[in-house]
């Protein structure tokens, strides 16, 4: 009973990791439902046979009279099992993967088991959707527990997917089409501010950066008072690298005010362009000037001047920044590499 007991709580366990993996790494598929129905049935069956062959033992049945009882969780552990190295793979997939989320327009056709059935509920719902893939068809996607509750059928919706560290592609997100109601939304008040900023923070979630940064700035022309909400998109864009894009938020937030921040991202932005490097670093060292103490301004002058071969003018740059924010493992690194350089560099 010990060994049995042990086996069917790892069953049990295996069950459950599988519905788990399902919720969370899930791959769109119509028969997706067929497959986490079997396992939860097979997890639950599994639990009842356990209490029957225990009862069984316990009234002296034989072995012989317990065989039946034997042979249906064999057949149920095997389903488990089955599905538990397919929800391996699907975590490894899902756990590796590095490929960015591609967003795809479509609408839930209708969402299952959101309700208990005949007073049994499941360990999970999912979403019936009009398939990206093949027009005409639908798929079916486990929602998870966050999104149970603000979804439901016939709303517009897009889903996120992703390449799969195997190539097998897996549904990262769901969400309401935000673009689609925004629009109708702005169509009949246009001057709506906050579901401009909605609009554009849905852009950059999705990875539509250029069409954030778009709708940033014809927010910010609109509304230039809000100096906190370009700034807030372009630190964003800054780190990802979309350098382009802070240009396209700050470049008429600059002209504006006078504001460290604002001429600190987008001085970055332009000194990494290269054929705009000089007016980046005139925006970065006026940053430097108000906000002497601030190592960002620094930081951001030594990559800027090392990209344009300054190292003479680098090298004081990233002392300063590691002098004020020690640990700038990079900066540092960087200091390593370039001091020889400065050093052996011939007199001018």
């Amino acid at each position: 009973m010990v060994r049995l007991t042990l086996i069917h709580v790892a069953l049990v366990a295996l069950g459950s990791f599988s519905v788990w993996v399902q919720a969370v790494y899930r791959a769109p598929s119509p028969h997706l439902a067929v497959m986490l129905t079997a396992v939860s049935l097979a997890t639950t069956a599994l639990t009842l046979l356990f209490w029957l062959y225990a009862a069984f033992t316990g009234v002296g049945a034989t072995r012989g009279q317990r065989r039946p009882l034997h042979l249906l969780s064999q057949a149920f552990a095997v389903v488990i099992i089955g599905c538990s190295f397919y929800s391996l793979f699907m975590f490894a997939n899902g756990k590796f993967d590095l490929s960015e989320p591609a967003p795809h327009a479509t609408e839930i056709v209708s969402i299952a088991m959101e309700e208990p059935t005949l007073g049994v509920s499941v360990p999970f719902v999912w979403a019936t959707v009009r398939s990206w893939r093949s027009p005409g068809t639908v798929e079916r996607v486990v929602l998870r527990w966050d999104e149970r509750q603000r979804l439901w059928g016939g709303q517009p919706v897009v889903v996120s997917i992703r390449r799969g560290f195997y190539g097998t592609p897996w549904v990262s997100a769901i969400e309401h089409d935000v673009e689609k109601q925004s629009r109708v939304v702005l169509a009949i008040m246009p001057g709506a501010a906050q579901i401009r900023k909605d609009l554009a923070t849905f852009y950059a979630r999705l990875g539509r950066f250029s069409d954030a940064a778009t709708t940033t700035r014809e927010y910010s022309r609109d509304f230039p008072d809000d100096r906190d909400f370009p700034v807030s998109m372009a630190k964003l864009f800054t780190s990802r690298d979309r350098f382009d894009d802070v240009i396209t938020t700050l470049a008429d937030v600059a002209p504006r005010r006078e504001d460290a921040d604002t001429y600190m991202l987008l001085g970055h932005a332009l000194a990494m362009q290269g054929a705009r490097r000089t007016e980046g670093l005139a925006y970065l060292e006026r940053a430097r000037e108000m906000q002497p103490r601030n190592w960002w301004p620094h930081y951001a002058l030594g990559w800027a001047y090392a990209a344009g071969g300054d190292y003479s003018r680098a090298v004081p740059s990233f002392e300063r920044a590691v002098a004020l924010k020690p640990n700038l493992s990079d900066a540092a690194r960087a200091l390593q590499r370039l001091r020889p350089l400065v050093a052996n560099a011939p007199a001018r």
